[in-house]
Formats: C-alpha cells, structure tokens, sequence
C-alpha cells in the first residue's frame, strides 16, 4: 500500500514536471495597436472617402437636384398648362430620368470595383500583420521554453471567447508588442491606380 503511494506521489510529481508551459498573446489587441494597422486604417478610409469625391456621383447630384426641380414644376402645373406642353415636360424628365440613372449605375459599378480592390489590399496587409505576431509570438517562445502559446482574444461562433480560464496567464501581449514597434516595418504593397473617371 505504501509503494503504491509512493508510486503515485512519484507520477504526480513527475506530471508535473513535465507540464507542457503555456503563454498567452492577444493577437487583436496586438494587431489593433501597430503603427502599421493604425496607417492602413488612415490610407484605407482616405481611399474610401475618395470614391465619393468621384465626378459621377457629384454629376449624379446635379441631375437629381434637377429631377427634384422638374418634378415639383410638374406637380404644380397639373391642369394649368395644355396637355401637349405637359406631355412635352413628362418626355424631358423621363430622358433626364434615365440619364441620372445611368450616371449611378456607372457610379455604383466604379465603387464596388474600388472598394472590392481596397478590402482585397486590407486583408492581404492584415494577413501580414498576423503573420508578423505569428513570428514575434513563436520567437519569445522558443526564446522563453514555452510549449504552447494561445490567442486569447478569439471568440467562438457563439461569441463566446475560446479561453474561458487560464491559471497563472503568462500574457506575452505587450512584450511582443514592444518586439514589432522596434523593428522596421514590413513595405506595404502599393495600392492600384484609381481607374480613369
């Protein structure tokens, strides 16, 4: 009886020994905080207010402030003009009706092009990112004699976040932080010209 004791104090403690040592990284609020994020949001949302300085969209505007013009002229002439006049205005407004329309077809094409462009470039320059924490994360790792190292700002399907506990947190967050704001950044690919307007 008392061998198997000692047997098993003897396993438990070489268990214990042999426990696998954990850190932790939060990989958003790394990717959140780097400069490089912080200049590719700033570049992403001029490119994006961009599109709306487009000539179509401020053509689109005069037309549809025209339309409005036209329209409230109608509404008010009702039965106070002759039918062929009348009939003459209605014509005007369908062609001005149809010229607007197409001026914001060919606008909306141009913008879901561009932004299609701009979301392929910001998930490609964030995969790199990720990729870089990825790196810093595996270099404190090894460095450190860490087995495993986990993201703890994921969340499951549910929005349940992935870690529900960890004991004794071993959070690596602000070192690699400090390790990616000390190296020079990695060149961003340059965006596409925009296209001819």
């Amino acid at each position: 009886m008392i061998r198997a004791a000692v047997a098993l104090a003897l396993s438990v403690a070489a268990a214990d020994a042999q426990a696998p040592r954990v850190a932790v990284v939060k990989v958003h609020e790394v990717l959140m905080n780097l400069d490089s994020t912080l200049l590719a949001n700033e570049q992403t949302n001029a490119r994006k207010a961009e599109i709306n300085r487009d000539s179509r969209l401020a053509t689109y505007n005069e037309l549809y402030a025209d339309l409005q013009l036209r329209r409230k002229a109608l509404e008010e002439s009702a039965g106070k003009i002759d039918p062929e006049a009348r009939k003459r205005l209605m014509r005007e407004y369908t062609v001005k009706l149809q010229e607007a329309k197409s001026v914001w077809d060919d606008f909306e094409s141009f913008r879901s092009e561009r932004m299609r462009e701009i979301d392929g470039e910001m998930v490609a320059g964030m995969k790199q990112r990720l990729a870089q924490i990825r790196e810093a994360a595996n270099k404190l790792a090894k460095e450190e004699g860490y087995d495993w190292v986990l993201d703890t700002s994921g969340n499951s399907n549910t929005g349940v976040p992935l870690i529900l506990y960890a004991k004794n947190q071993n959070d690596l967050t602000d070192r690699v932080l400090a390790i990616l704001a000390s190296e020079p950044p990695a060149p961003t690919p340059a965006p596409n010209p925009p296209a001819a307007q």
